[in-house]
């Protein structure tokens, strides 16, 4: 009797994902008449679900309401928990929220809430999605391949996982590449995809690791349709992948002079330039990594009989100083570039940057395309002294010093104080203002 039920309940794995709910009906009467319980029918089903939530530093970043994206998402995901049926085998696993960026930790991740029913774990859920803080790196291709094992060893039903991401990958690898080599090795998995207040090249990112899963990718602006993504998302089967043959064309819109290495992101290999002199080349159909400066555009897809552009940020300093202005990413603290007066341009990949004055930080948020000068007010100390003048924020935050030699230093537009001769006087800078101030 007991092979007969188990000969019976690999059946009924086997047909569930095909029957319709009224169906199911059958199946609880099937598993009546052999002994077996409800949960085991739940099981049966062939559909296991986990939420990968992006805790990295970016996720501190404000949306319209005014709340953080990560507060945000803690909200989405708890509704989530209670809107889907509590006898979902669902599991939850966040990055990003155990070390903060200055540590560049690239293995950063942590399975919150293991496999089980929503009725068993969702106080768990809870309690650790609540718990977390935006802090670190987004190593996606690495949490990618953690998540997978996150799985059953022998599990041989649906695999869904439904990642939230408001940024693109900050470390080794190309998760697209490692979603496809997934996607190849374990036929049943898809990997749904949620641009949360995405930039473009995060976007082109998360598209491409859905599409070559068989999954869906869904943009977000706020909680609310953020909570409807993630219903839709669990909710959602897998599409048809369908792998064409045949040549495409990469471009990039303004290119630079000096070029931009492609590459194959599955090999490594270099396949190409891209440069002002040729700013369109032919590709066989694939996925490609393309240099922006000291940066990578990860994740191109191109597609047979298609013509796939690449829209760099240009940001230029009017008035560059001779000591340089460092180019930084707000979420990886990682430098890009220093403008100085023979270059004082410099082409990024959207995102958010800090662009510094002297210790003073001029936020930049860059959208694809965009043509970004930044024309900082110029301060002049006329009768400086040798041993220099310290410019404060109003905080007392020191900022930058003038002195008989460096009388004149640009400064975002602001308010700002200035030590002359033991006394501090308030000055208002505004955007490209010439302001002369003389020592008495």
């Amino acid at each position: 009797m007991k092979q007969s039920r188990m000969s019976w309940f690999r059946i009924i794995r086997y047909i569930v994902p095909v029957l319709t709910e009224k169906s199911c009906l059958l199946i609880l009467l099937l598993f009546a008449v052999f002994g077996l319980g409800i949960a085991e029918c739940g099981a049966g089903e062939g559909k296991m679900v986990e939420v990968i939530l992006d805790a990295s530093g970016s996720m501190n970043g404000k949306l319209k309401s005014g709340e953080t994206k990560l507060d945000a998402a803690k909200k989405s995901v708890d509704e989530l928990v209670r809107t889907l049926d509590p006898g979902t085998i669902f599991a939850l696993r966040a990055y990003g929220h155990q070390s903060s960026k200055d540590k560049h930790d690239c293995f950063d991740t942590k399975i919150l809430s293991g496999f089980g029913s929503l009725v068993a774990n969702r106080d768990q859920i809870h309690t650790n999605v609540y718990a977390l803080k935006a802090m670190g790196y987004s190593p996606i291709t690495y949490v990618l391949s953690e998540a997978v094992k996150d799985f059953p060893a022998d599990y041989r039903g649906d695999m869904v996982i439904v990642l939230i991401s408001d940024g693109r990958e900050t470390c080794k690898g190309d998760p697209c590449v490692l979603a496809q080599d997934l996607a190849k090795e374990k036929g049943r998995l898809v990997v749904h995809t949620i641009g949360f207040g995405a930039d473009s090249a995060a976007r082109h990112q998360l598209e491409c690791m859905a599409k070559t899963t068989g999954g869906k990718y869904y943009l977000a602006d706020d909680a609310g349709q953020l909570v409807k993504a993630l219903v839709n998302a669990a909710a959602a089967t897998r599409g048809m992948i369908v792998r064409k043959i045949g040549d495409g064309m990469l471009s990039i819109e303004g290119a630079d002079l000096a070029g931009h290495v492609v590459t194959n992101a599955e090999t490594g290999d270099r396949v190409g330039m891209i440069s002002q002199t040729q700013s369109i080349i032919k590709l066989p159909a694939g996925i490609y990594n393309v240099g922006i400066g000291k940066m990578t555009w990860k994740s191109v897809e191109v597609t047979p009989g298609a013509v796939t552009v690449l829209k760099p940020v240009m940001l230029r300093v009017e008035h560059a100083s001779v000591r340089g202005h460092k180019v930084i990413e707000i979420e990886t603290g990682e430098e890009f570039g220093s403008l100085i007066p023979a270059k004082d341009s410099i082409l990024l990949m959207p995102g958010d940057y800090e662009v510094f004055f002297g210790n003073a930080a001029w936020h930049v948020h860059a959208v694809q395309g965009a043509k970004i000068t930044l024309n900082p007010g110029l301060v002049t100390l006329r009768g400086a002294s040798a041993q220099g003048h310290h410019i404060r924020t109003m905080r007392g935050d020191l900022i930058d010093t003038v002195s008989h030699t460096t009388p004149t230093v640009a400064l975002p537009p602001g308010e700002y104080t200035i030590d002359i001769e033991g006394k501090l006087k308030t000055f208002t800078l505004k955007e490209g203002e010439n302001l002369i101030l003389q020592k008495k």
